[in-house]
C-alpha cells in the first residue's frame, strides 16, 4: 500500500501533543487485536481497521491540554485539529470515538445506531479498561466475538483480570445497560477463579 498522507499527520499530531507512544500502541494493539475477531467481512475492513488504530494511537493526545476529562479536549482537537489527508467528517468520526473511550455512553447516543461505530467504539473501550494500568495486560483469554447481532467477550480463568479490571467491565455492562441505543450485560463466572462474560448488542433497537 502507498504511504498514506493520513498516517504521517497521526505521528505528527503524536509529537505535537505529546502522546505517550508506548500507551498510545498499547491501546491500539489490544483494540484492534480485539476487532480483528468480530470485524465483518462483508465491510470495509481495512479502512475500519485503521480508523480505530488512528483513534486509539490518539486517545490520550488531550492530556497535554488537561489530565482531567482528557478524552473531551482529544475528542474536540481530532475534530478540529489541521490533520492533513483526512476529511472533516472522518475527523468528526475519529473525534467521536475518542469522546466515547471512557465514561457514559449518552455523550455517543447518536453514533451508536451506526453498528459499525459501536463494535469500533466497544473494543477501543475495553483496550482502554484492559491497559488501565498502563502496562501490558494479560488477553490470550479473551475471546470477543458476534452471535445474532450480540457482541460477547469472554475471559477464561488462566487469564483472570485483576480486580479493578473486573470492576471496570462490570462498571462497563452497566453504562451500555443504560444506554437508549445498546442493551449490554454482564455474568460473572465463578470456577475457583474468577472470570467474567461480557455481551453488548451492537445494533440499534
Amino acid at each position: 500500500r502507498p504511504t498514506d498522507m493520513r498516517d504521517r499527520s497521526v505521528v505528527e499530531l503524536q509529537k505535537r501533543f505529546d502522546v505517550d507512544l508506548v500507551q498510545a500502541q498499547r491501546v491500539a494493539r489490544s483494540a484492534l487485536w480485539l476487532y480483528d475477531q468480530i470485524c465483518a467481512t462483508s465491510e470495509p475492513a481495512d479502512e475500519l481497521r485503521r480508523e480505530l488504530g488512528w483513534a486509539a494511537v490518539l486517545h490520550e493526545m488531550g492530556m497535554l491540554v488537561s489530565h482531567h476529562d482528557h478524552h473531551r479536549h482529544s475528542a474536540y482537537l481530532l475534530a478540529h485539529v489541521d490533520a492533513a489527508g483526512f476529511s472533516q467528517s472522518q475527523q468528526r468520526r475519529l473525534g467521536a470515538l475518542v469522546l466515547g473511550q471512557r465514561g457514559g455512553l449518552r455523550k455517543c447516543e447518536m453514533a451508536l445506531t451506526d453498528p459499525v461505530f459501536a463494535r469500533q467504539l466497544l473494543c477501543l473501550r475495553l483496550a482502554v479498561i484492559a491497559c488501565h494500568r498502563r502496562d501490558d495486560p494479560d488477553m490470550q483469554g479473551w475471546r470477543l466475538r458476534v452471535r445474532n447481532g450480540t457482541a460477547e467477550l469472554d475471559v477464561d480463568g488462566q487469564s483472570t483480570p485483576d480486580p479493578r479490571t473486573q470492576y471496570l467491565l462490570r462498571e462497563e455492562a452497566t453504562r451500555w445497560e443504560r444506554s437508549p441505543s445498546v442493551s449490554f450485560r454482564l455474568r460473572a463466572l465463578a470456577n475457583g477463579n474468577s472470570a467474567a462474560l461480557t455481551a453488548c448488542q451492537v445494533n440499534a433497537r
